[in-house]
């Protein structure tokens, strides 16, 4: 999913606002908005990372950069926008010792998936933000999905914004036409994710693009559903864009959980606090409740806490009569077991919605050679029974079989989760 789409001309000058009267739909501006939300988000890192194994996903300590980095986090369901809020992701980002400078996803205990980062996304997850789709879709879904149609005019002319512009392993989303008093397109720009991060990307007239779909063997599909895309929350605290007012954030310099504020758990996960200038202890509340004080000994510190309830929890660093500002995560329960010889997947939660299942390889992969539903959204007769009837993972003829673990997607106010993996065989 990292194959670059064009060879364009980098532009890094300050973006005009996009006029919405050009799109056709609100729809259409919901989601080249929220490309660009992912496109322009300002990283700055606190420590050395490298998200993608090759030189262009390296980050350096303090240097400043645009986009939201590039990591496959299809095994731990946290592709920043629609898993994780931005709000979580930033405020990881700014904690020196959060989860995405202390894992990387390409070591044990995860599985060896080609990227490093816990955080990001690729290529089709900024897809999947931009037209909000529940299920995280993965480059060969948009390619084969009914939501989706080529257009009949296959060229600079054809295309409009929000259009998907794609080949098998990478799509990427039109968010910007220029034309001049003629009517003649100048100049393109497209929204990718990379293995340098999320960018806008351009490319000057109507010829080099059209010249460049016939070299790579592209194609421009459109959402059929663009009118669907009603959702749209303006990012303020970090990015602003297309003429919005960028608004100040202060950042929890005292405590922040390893994952971020705001984050989620499941039961069972430790949770970290990362104590960040120390005091006397830590004070933790459960759903707005004094739960437990923590006393600590060092200035810089980590907090570890075993086998929480779930629930609301948020905590504070006091020392004498000051008390910090608080982290807050959830901690979410979830509950998911199969019934072979029914084809059943049973899901519940007291504390989040069940949104929809997969049937994937350990590491996260669904087969892109897709006969059959490996992940879709629960029905309204599904929440009533509190399970789905599938169609059950099957071993070839040495026995063996890569996609057979069951995850369910569970939603909160604080983003999505997912169970302990389930292997349908076990």
């Amino acid at each position: 999913m990292c194959t670059f789409l064009f060879a364009f001309v980098m532009h890094f000058s300050a973006q005009p606002a996009m006029n919405r009267k050009s799109l056709d739909s609100i729809g259409a501006w919901n989601a080249v908005r929220k490309a660009h939300q992912m496109a322009d988000l300002p990283i700055v890192p606190m420590k050395d990372f490298q998200s993608f194994p090759k030189n262009n996903g390296i980050y350096k300590k303090g240097r400043r950069y645009k986009g939201v980095i590039y990591s496959s986090a299809k095994e731990t369901n946290t592709f920043v926008g629609t898993d994780v809020s931005f709000h979580t992701f930033m405020t990881a980002l700014h904690n020196p010792r959060s989860i995405i400078y202390t894992d990387r996803t390409d070591e044990p205990p995860y599985h060896g998936v080609n990227c490093r980062s816990y955080y990001g996304t690729v290529c089709s997850g900024l897809i999947t933000y931009a037209l909000g789709f529940k299920i995280t879709q993965r480059s060969f879904d948009i390619l084969v999905s009914d939501d989706f149609e080529l257009i009949d005019d296959q060229s600079a002319r054809g295309i409009q914004q929000a259009d998907i512009v794609c080949r098998n392993g990478h799509p990427a989303m039109v968010t910007g036409i220029e034309k001049d008093r003629q009517g003649t397109i100048t100049r393109i720009e497209i929204c990718s994710a990379r293995g340098s991060g999320c960018c806008r990307l351009y490319v000057d007239g109507e010829d080099a693009f059209n010249k460049k779909l016939k070299q790579r063997g592209l194609q421009i599909y459109r959402y059929k559903y663009l009118y669907k895309n009603t959702s749209y929350t303006p990012a303020t605290e970090f990015v602003a864009v297309d003429g919005e007012v960028l608004k100040p954030f202060q950042y929890n310099e005292v405590i922040c959980a390893n994952r971020g504020d705001k984050s989620c758990y499941v039961t069972g996960d430790d949770v970290i606090l990362n104590v960040l200038k120390g005091g006397e202890k830590v004070e933790i509340f459960k759903d707005s409740k004094f739960y437990k004080e923590i006393y600590i000994h060092f200035r810089d510190t980590n907090v570890t806490l075993k086998n929480y309830p779930y629930g609301n929890y948020q905590a504070r660093v006091v020392t004498g009569n000051k008390k910090s500002a608080f982290t807050r995560w959830k901690i979410i329960d979830v509950n998911v077991r199969i019934d072979q010889d029914r084809h059943r997947i049973y899901f519940n939660s007291a504390n989040a919605n069940p949104v929809y299942y997969e049937i994937c390889s350990i590491a996260g992969g669904r087969p892109t050679n897709q006969k059959r539903t490996y992940a879709a959204e629960f029905t309204d007769a599904d929440f009533k029974n509190g399970y789905v009837e599938v169609e059950p993972p099957k071993k070839n003829k040495k026995g063996k079989a890569d996609c057979t673990y069951v995850k369910v997607h569970f939603e909160s106010d604080y983003g999505m989760v997912i169970n302990r993996l389930v292997n349908w065989f076990e």
